[in-house]
């Protein structure tokens, strides 16, 4: 069993808290930092992004971060060790890369795929790889070896015949995109958000978590009655954009900012 399935299957909450952030924003050091105040004030699954120079899902606040990020020397030493520093922190929780396909294939998929699990990541969530490919098909297949998970993200514009097929190369949870666009928050959503992530849930029998927009304790605590779990991104990364180079503030500004998430939910 992989072990986000597990974590869903012995969680003691309703609903489960994903926050992401970039990793190297605005250092790698600060960035161990960041993780253990995100995890130890509320997070369930933490997401760690993958810097890459065409994050194309990405709006602009992550766009920034990627690029503030890419200004240090970039190496997958340096994001397997600082994976990993995060991961001995709070090693009961489990860590997802949000990566494009590109790293993956130039580190060679079987070595990025067992550093990554040494590094204490789960599963992965990427963003530019299609369900009905031969690529996806073998890394979920090389996934599942290595007891990880391949998280698929799911849009609007989803047609139910797509749907149905991502049940062959799903597991861990379904990333429900909430609404159109890139990433970034945004004040509303659609009435029949409900609706469809339910039905969602339905049809492929895996937690259905929501991001793309969520980001005060209001959206959380509305969404959190439908959803499995809540996934924050570009909130968390305007924090380190604002306070990230005086970690100490940024760390505050973190847990206080996941702790009134955590605490929103019903």
């Amino acid at each position: 069993m992989s072990k986000i399935k597990d974590y869903f299957q012995t969680r003691t909450s309703k609903t489960v808290f994903v926050p992401f952030f970039t990793l190297g924003d605005p250092t790698y050091e600060a960035s161990v930092a960041y993780g253990k105040a995100i995890l130890d004030n509320g997070a369930d699954i933490l997401e760690l992004g993958i810097p890459f120079s065409d994050p194309v899902a990405d709006g602009p606040v992550i766009q920034r971060a990627v690029a503030r990020a890419l200004k240090n020397p970039f190496s997958f030493d340096q994001i397997f060790e600082t994976t990993k520093a995060i991961h001995l922190h709070r090693p009961e929780k489990p860590l997802v890369y949000l990566t494009y396909f590109n790293p993956i294939y130039h580190c060679g998929i079987q070595t990025f795929l067992d550093r990554a699990k040494d590094s204490g990541i789960v599963g992965l969530v990427i963003p530019d790889l299609p369900f009905d490919t031969e690529e996806s098909e073998t890394l979920f297949k090389e996934l599942s070896k290595r007891d990880m998970d391949l998280i698929h993200l799911i849009t609007p514009a989803t047609t139910k015949k797509r749907i149905g097929a991502l049940r062959k190369t799903s597991s861990g949870f379904i990333y429900y995109v909430t609404s159109f666009g890139v990433t970034g928050e945004r004040r509303e959503f659609s009435v029949d958000l409900e609706e469809r992530i339910k039905s969602l849930k339905a049809a492929l029998q895996l937690p259905i978590c929501a991001g793309f927009g969520i980001s005060t304790p209001d959206q959380a605590a509305q969404i959190a009655h439908y959803a499995d779990g809540i996934i924050i991104g570009s909130a968390i990364q305007r924090i380190i954009e604002e306070n990230g180079t005086n970690i100490a503030a940024c760390q505050k500004a973190l847990e206080t900012y996941s702790s009134s998430i955590r605490n929103s939910f019903p």
